[in-house]
């Protein structure tokens, strides 16, 4: 049997065509299923984990503690500075 060139080319270019569409929706499901299943799997965070969440936390808050007492003296003795600065200063001469 003698097919037309033009109904043959658009023969090949349907079959193409649907087997690309099939391949990007099987590729799509199989994605989701994957990272359904992934997002399933998601467990607590052990005991030990716990442990150590809990002292880093505590570390940090001690730091930002200590990093306040910083800022603090500092503040201070920048007060200090100043005022020392202003009873130094020489009187105005005219």
């Amino acid at each position: 049997m003698l097919m037309i060139p033009e109904v043959q080319v658009f023969a090949q270019v349907a079959a193409i065509s649907a087997g690309l569409v099939g391949a990007i929706c099987g590729i799509a499901v199989a994605t989701y299923r994957s990272v359904k299943r992934t997002d399933s799997r998601h467990l607590p965070p052990s005991a030990d984990v716990s442990q150590r969440l809990e002292q880093l936390q505590q570390s940090v808050d001690a730091i930002a503690i200590e990093v306040e007492r910083l800022a603090e003296a500092q503040r201070f003795t920048a007060r200090l500075e100043a005022e020392r600065d202003s009873r130094q200063a020489l009187p105005a001469q005219s």
